[in-house]
Parts: structure tokens; sequence; C-alpha cells
């Protein structure tokens, strides 16, 4: 079997791209061929496909008039459509897996698939396809679904992507182009939900339901470096009981509820990753006199000493988080998590059981379940992180990803809808 997986990145700057990457690497290790197809970037990973791979594109750089120049490249690559035609030809895929098109690879990849009649499947990492700005989320306005109903013009009257009148525009075309047309929505055989939340979120939008179906993400990741007892004793010994967060710093993720949460339940945080709040969090965590250890990007051994070492992680989302790999990475080291009401993290994270659940955007309530957790012995918070670990590595596996994506492969090449009410894959 011929796999060949498709995303605007081949190198691991998110969630998405690790979901991507990881992918692949499954499959090619239980026996298909596999080949992927990305715009070409300094940062990515090797690919005996790459002279396949269109120009590096990026909306936003350049002045004004560089950026009018590249409005119809926004909305149609005929190079991308091109060289994917091509690709097609030579590798002859079975199936293809998409990850992300959007604006880098635009729909002009999707003609040459269909004229193939190549099934197409397609994860769900966000909510681009019905919310211009990817969240349903503003950090104005919070939680947001105003352009519902092919009401995407809502993106430009809430100013709500990059703070440019002309990016906000565009965004807002673009999503009216791809609602209204329909583009994606027709040529994709299944939408691939990582949580049931999203799933249900596109239903309710109008997707077809018998093309929406759930398949969790799994832990391990081919990113994973062995630690080693003195380097987690060594991180024990710096920063004794801890919170850990380690993600991008960014508003949706709700960092800012985190370190004044930490101040309320005197207790320290650890923050690891980098974005654009990053100053901005730096200075609230001295107004406040919070604790917090701002380590920047790790990644490897490194990151996972800080996993192993902290007492609990956390991610306190305010916006409808997906399936945040994150959550299975500390489950399956045995760290309880704390999070928040909200999106597909209840899925992930039973109260009192395999960590703390509380309510969304509420720092008195994240500090008051932190003070919880932490109120509790060594061995009884051993015990909640070893519940999340039993759950994490039974159940999203890689074995069971690979069992369920291969089965819908199967259905699809059999011409058979991504979901039938009562037939499980």
């Amino acid at each position: 079997m011929r796999l060949l997986g498709v995303h605007r990145l081949h190198h691991r700057k998110g969630g998405a791209e690790g979901v991507h990457l990881d992918h692949l690497a499954l499959f090619r290790e239980n026996g298909w061929d596999v080949a992927e197809f990305a715009m070409s970037h300094p940062e990515n990973e090797h690919s005996e496909w790459s002279d396949y791979f269109p120009a590096q594109f990026e909306a936003e750089s350049g002045g004004l008039i560089d950026k009018i120049k590249k409005v119809p490249r926004f909305f149609y690559s005929s190079e991308a459509g091109e060289k994917f035609e091509k690709l097609l030809d030579d590798f002859k895929p079975d199936i293809i897996h998409a990850h992300g098109i959007y604006h880098h690879l635009t729909n002009a990849i999707l003609e040459p698939a269909l004229k193939r009649k190549i099934p197409i499947a397609y994860t769900l990492h966000d909510y681009k396809l019905i919310c211009p700005a990817y969240h349903f989320y503003t950090e104005k306005r919070g939680v947001c679904e105003d352009c519902r109903g092919g009401k995407q013009y809502n993106c430009l009257v809430g100013r709500c992507t990059h703070g440019s009148l002309a990016m906000d525009a565009l965004y807002a075309l673009d999503g009216l182009y791809q609602w209204h047309s329909g583009a994606i929505m027709n040529a994709v055989n299944a939408f691939v939900g990582p949580c049931h939340f999203i799933t249900e979120k596109f239903a309710e939008h109008g997707f077809d339901q018998s093309k929406l179906i759930t398949v969790p993400n799994f832990f391990e990741s081919t990113d994973d470096e062995p630690t080693t007892p003195e380097m987690i004793a060594e991180v024990k010994a710096k920063y004794g009981r801890f919170v850990l967060f380690f993600g991008r710093l960014s508003p949706e993720k709700g960092v800012d509820h985190l370190i004044r949460a930490c101040r309320i339940a005197n207790l320290p945080l650890v923050l690891v990753g980098d974005g654009p709040k990053r100053a901005e969090y730096e200075q609230l965590a001295k107004d406040v006199g919070a604790t917090v250890h701002f380590m920047g990007y790790q990644k490897g051994a490194k990151l996972w000493s800080f996993v192993e070492g902290c007492t609990a992680m956390a991610l306190p989302s305010v916006w409808y988080e997906i399936a945040p790999k994150s959550i299975l990475e500390a489950q399956a080291r045995g760290k309880p998590v704390v999070t928040t009401r909200i999106g597909g993290l209840p899925e992930m994270v039973e109260d009192n059981v395999t960590g703390v659940v509380v309510k969304y955007n509420d720092t008195q309530a994240l500090a008051e379940g932190l003070s919880r957790l932490f109120a509790k012995s060594d061995a009884e918070i051993a015990a909640i992180g070893e519940a999340a670990r039993v759950r994490a590595t039974s159940e999203f596996t890689r074995q069971n990803y690979y069992a369920t994506m291969s089965a819908l492969y199967q259905r699809l090449l059999a011409g058979q809808p991504a979901a039938l009410p009562g037939v499980p894959l």
C-alpha cells in the first residue's frame, strides 16, 4: 500500500506537524510505501520527495506592495497543483492523508487527486475550515462562533487574526471562499477528529456526519529521547515540587491564569516553551510576585527531564482545545494533569482520577484545583499519575491508532463512508 502525507510544513513546529510526521513514520514501520508533500522550507526534515515541494510561501512577509502581489497566490498555487500532479503520477498513492493545506498549498492540489479518484483523509488539527482565525477564539473576545453558517466576514468585523486590517480581510475572504465553494468539504472523503468534541463541532457547523470520524492521537513520538535518573534528580533538586507547562506561550493556552493561580497557591511554576506572549508573561510574573522559571524552547531528553521531574503538568486552556499530545506525553510518564473543562480536554483527563479538571477562564478555580492536588501526599499524587499512565499507555497507543486508521483507509478504498452508524472501525 502507498500512502501520501500532505501538510504545509515538514518539520516539528507544533502539535499538528508532530502528528503528521509520526503518522508517516508509523505507516513506514508497518510496511507501507510512504511519500510526503509540503512547501519548501529551510527547517524541513529530509525527504526524498522534496524536489516536488512548491516554493515556500508566507503571506504576511514583505511590504504592502509585496503583500498585494501575493493575494492571487494566497487562494491558488499553480505551482503546488502542477508539482502535486507530477508526484501523484510518479508515486501513485492509494490514499492521501492531509494534515493542513490552507494558503500554503491551496485547493489547487485537490483537482489532481479527484481526477485520479484517490481517497483523501483529512485530520482536523484546528477549526480553520469553519473559523478563518483557526481557533474560535480571540484574546479580546474569548470563545467566539460568530462565523457559523457561512458568516466568515465576521473575521474582518471582529479583527480576529493578525491585527492588520488587510490580513483580516484576506482571511475573511478566504473563509468565505472555502465555505461557499465547498471545495475541501466535497473533495475529502473522511475528516478525522482527534477527539469527539471537534467532530461534533464540525457536524454542528454543517459538515456531513458520514465523513466525520474520531481517531485519538497516540502518545509515542519519533522525537522522544530517553532521559536519565541524574537529569531528573537535578530538575527535582533545583525546582522542588513544581507545576509544569510545556507548549506555546500564546493567549489561548491560559498561561496568564496559570501564573496568577500558582502565585495564589504559592507553587513554583516552570514554563517550557516560547511564543508571542513570553515578554508579557515575564512581566506578569514579576508584577504578581509569582515564582516562575522561563526555560524557553526545549526538546528531546531535556524536555522530558522537566516532564518526568515535575509534580504535575498544567494546561489551563481557554479555547476549544482539541487533543494536545502534551497531555498524553505527560500522562504516559505518570504525571497528573491539571486542565480546564473546555473542548476535548475533559475527554483526556478525569477529575480526581487521572488529574484535576476545573472551570476554564477562572483563575481562582485553577488555584483551588492546584492546591487540592498539591495538598496530597507524594504517594497519593503518584497513584493519580499511575492511573493516568495506565490509561495513556493502554488506550492511546501506536497499535490502536494504526489499527483504526488502517481500517478507515480500507473503508475509503472500498468506496464506503468514513462513518457508518453502529458500525465501528
